[in-house]
């Protein structure tokens, strides 16, 4: 079965190439987190969209298992909120300003920019969907 199903896609995908059309994107719950610069992360807090931002680093064990949790969300919120990394190694400057002691930490901020809710370390999906719910994000 697993043998079919494959040569159908791979055959799919050579019709497509030959056709000169490439298959359409679809957005999956498994694209990566966009990580935001300084300058994005200031920009996204006036953007006027609820934020919601997990402060951590990529070698960071409990930052990367929140990575599924996060793609499982940003598909969900669609956009009624933003869902970004931040990587704070590079920029210790940032996260001195939002007062990051732990990785990973998970802002939610509202859309005038303002922090509504915190949470430090791993946070399970179901936690985080009851803190969305809560805000009324979900």
């Amino acid at each position: 079965m697993t043998l079919r199903v494959s040569t159908l896609i791979v055959a799919v995908a050579l019709a497509s190439v030959a056709s000169g059309r490439a298959p359409a994107a679809t957005p999956t719950a498994a694209a990566p987190i966009p990580a935001l610069s300084p300058a994005e992360l200031d920009s996204a807090l006036k953007a006027g969209v609820p934020l919601i931002v997990e402060f951590g680093g990529e070698t960071c064990i409990p930052c990367m298992k929140m990575q599924p949790v996060l793609q499982d969300l940003r598909m969900r919120l669609g956009k009624r909120a933003r869902v970004s990394n931040f990587w704070i190694q590079p920029n210790p400057e940032v996260a001195r300003r939002h007062q990051i002691m732990v990785m990973p930490t998970q802002i939610i901020f509202d859309a005038k920019g303002r922090e509504i809710f915190r949470h430090m370390g791993y946070f399970a999906q179901p936690d985080f969907e009851k803190a969305l719910k809560e805000k009324g994000l979900l």
